[in-house]
């Protein structure tokens, strides 16, 4: 096991530094504000149509 993750560890000092692309910038940006916005979302909907499960 420990050979295995010393050739791990020597296999990513050998990597390049390698930055994210714009559009790949772009799909993390676009996933999390969709994450974001359903969460909110269905809290809403949770607390709209299920008004007991939150103690009113």
């Amino acid at each position: 096991m420990e050979l295995d993750e010393h050739k791990i560890a020597e296999e990513m000092q050998k990597m390049e530094y390698e930055p994210l692309l714009p559009i790949e910038l772009k799909f993390i940006k676009w996933s999390l504000s969709i994450g974001v916005v359903s969460l909110v979302l269905l809290y809403w909907i949770s607390v709209t149509f299920f008004p007991t499960a939150h103690g009113g």
